[in-house]
């Protein structure tokens, strides 16, 4: 007797988004109410919140009731789905004030997508050039026409210009492994389609020229090559590279005969990342990590990931680094830049984005910088945001580079600045995590094990001090909540009195928590980045925040803080989660919710506003 062949769901964003089960097309309704199942899908599993849904299909007009039409769209979704859910895992489910898709077993074509990508990179680091280019050939098959064909809204347009670029990458990487296969005719077609495309990507020009080449067609690649060179000087003021340069010279000195003996061998050295020695001997690399801290401890697991990655030549890798302030986010950051920066020979480039001062650079300014330290002329870059990122990633496009973004202030901040090369790495930090920033891998700063911070303080102060009073400082160090910045704090307070005791530093700051008149100045710099997470706080929010710090001191519940906050239990649950996601509380085993003692002292100290009748 037979086993039933078990249900499938297939997804498809790489053309109309659409849903199948078992063969028949679901109907997923309305452009906008396909909209909210592609972000869904695209945030991978993550949450996204109500509002930044209803922004992204409506902008700045959005319906009276949009958060009621969008509670519509998802009882809509989840009556279509929740059939075949059984079988597969598929939920849409409710995470706090946000939603999320679970996608079980179900198939979605852009996972199918990467998930070729990583297997052609294995396959290719095993020897098997003909098994990674078939893989990508199935992977380019996925799109089915314009990625999210139809979606309405700016969010729409950004993420089916990101699936395009994509499709190109997947293009280009299937032609380069056909190419060292010598199967020159079947990626040609698509590598003109590309190199239209991307008129300013040296990568791509110098594939197309080494394709022609092989193919006998010397005087479209001698045109092709002119071309380039004009639009490089032109919109971006700077010659061809070395790789470029070797594939013309090869040209020059073709009979015209067609393919000759050794193409793979120059091809290899033409597609491969430019190292130091391709560089004109007065071309320096950008180096711009803030200096290292010396007295820097912890995060072994953070960096140990970034070194995994930085070891990689995946394209465009991006990790996220987010957490409350004062957690070390920007030590991590340039510390493990420092660790892995000869990972990346053509460069390190660092911006500061200024979130936190609620100014944040433009993406369109940060690029004007990032052009300016890649050495384009000012008066060669263009004005525009989409013509800057297209020049940015051209520049970049054959480098291995490491790009710092600090302080980010959203994903549509980040996202332009992003490197495409195969090889380059960005760290991103963040307040908060980015669930649209596609592809980005994000690790959450926590406080530093016990005795991480004891050694801080140790290197700040001196290990010998802080030996004759193990207990005190051991409490001094818990008073820190174990956070960095209040570490430090605490070891420049006890650095400017050297003939006070552990001990009575401890108590002064006891003092300065409970007695906000008279705080010392130190103590408000502490208090800074939890006053900066309250203030983005929404009122009602900002009201449970300080309600919820008078709870008896340890973990609770969600319904301890309903009875709290005199709400309902799920009510109070959502305004637990976002007060999570502000990294205003933390989780704790078995669902409950706990302050640190810093932030729980903060909001102790601020006024509880009186409900009003």
């Amino acid at each position: 007797m037979s086993t039933p062949a078990l249900p499938t769901v297939r997804f498809t964003v790489l053309g109309p988004v659409t849903a199948v089960a078992d063969g028949v097309d679901l109907d997923v309704g309305s452009p906008q109410q396909r909209a909210v199942l592609a972000m869904l899908l695209l945030a991978d599993g993550h949450p996204v919140d109500v509002d930044t849904v209803v922004d992204r299909i409506w902008g700045d007009t959005p319906p009276r009731s949009a958060a009621g039409v969008l509670r519509t769209y998802v009882y809509r979704l989840r009556r279509v789905l929740t059939p075949h859910a059984g079988a597969t895992g598929l939920e849409i489910g409710t995470d706090g004030g946000a939603y999320h898709l679970r996608r079980g077993s179900t198939e979605l074509d852009l996972a199918v997508v990467e998930a070729a990508r990583r297997r052609a990179r294995d396959r290719v680091r095993a020897g098997d050039v003909a098994g990674g280019a078939d893989d990508l050939a199935a992977a380019a098959d996925r799109w089915t026409g314009t990625a999210l064909g139809g979606l309405p809204g700016s969010w729409a347009e950004a993420e089916r210009s990101r699936l395009a670029e994509l499709r190109d990458e997947v293009t280009v990487e299937r032609a380069t492994l056909e190419v060292r296969r010598g199967r020159h005719e079947d990626v040609i077609a698509d590598l003109r389609r590309v190199a239209g495309e991307r008129p300013l990507d040296e990568r791509v020009a110098a594939l197309l020229l080494e394709t022609l080449l092989a193919l006998g067609l010397r005087n479209e690649a001698l045109g092709v090559y002119d071309g380039f060179r004009h639009r490089l000087a032109d919109q971006l003021g700077v010659s061809p590279g070395s790789a470029l340069r070797q594939v013309h010279q090869r040209l020059l000195q073709d009979d015209g005969t067609g393919p000759t003996a050794g193409r793979e061998a120059h091809l290899a050295s033409a597609t491969a990342p430019p190292g130091p020695a391709d560089r004109p001997p007065t071309a320096t690399a950008p180096a711009q990590l803030p200096p290292d801290l010396p007295e820097f401890v912890g995060r072994a697991d953070a960096l140990a990931r970034v070194r995994r990655v930085a070891a990689q030549d995946e394209a465009g890798s991006v990790l996220g680094i987010t957490g409350l302030g004062g957690m070390g986010k920007t030590a991590l950051a340039v510390h493990a830049g420092h660790q892995v920066r000869a990972a990346f020979p053509d460069g390190q480039f660092f911006v500061d984005l200024r979130a936190a001062g609620g100014h944040p650079v433009t993406a369109s300014d940060a690029l004007l910088s990032l052009l300016r330290s890649a050495g384009v002329p000012r008066s060669a870059i263009p004005a525009g945001l989409d013509e800057r990122s297209a020049a940015w990633r051209s520049v970049v496009a054959d480098k291995r580079v490491l790009l710092v973004l600090d302080d980010a202030a959203s994903s549509a901040q980040v996202r332009p600045l992003i490197p495409s090369g195969a090889g380059s790495l960005t760290l991103v930090t963040a307040v908060r995590r980015f669930v649209d920033l596609a592809g980005a891998r994000w690790t959450t700063l926590l406080p530093l094990a016990p005795e991480e911070s004891v050694d801080l303080m140790g290197r700040l102060v001196g290990h010998e001090r802080l030996a004759a009073e193990p207990g005190p400082t051991a409490r001094l160090a818990a008073a820190c909540s174990h956070q960095p910045l209040a570490v430090r704090v605490a070891a420049a307070r006890l650095a400017d009195r050297p003939s006070w005791t552990v001990a009575e530093i401890e108590q002064q700051l006891y003092d300065d928590l409970d007695q906000p008149v008279v705080m010392h100045a130190d103590c408000r710099i502490v208090d800074a980045p939890f006053r900066r997470a309250s203030a983005g706080l929404r009122e009602d929010q900002r009201d449970a925040f300080h309600r919820l710090a008078h709870l008896p001191e340890g973990p609770f519940t969600a319904e301890a803080a309903a009875r709290a906050l005199c709400r309902d239990p799920a009510s109070a649950r959502a305004v637990l989660e976002d007060l999570l996601d502000a990294h205003l509380l933390v989780a704790e085993p078995g669902g409950r919710y706990a302050f640190f003692a810093l932030v729980r002292a903060f909001a102790r100290r601020q006024p509880v506003r009186e409900r009003v009748a």
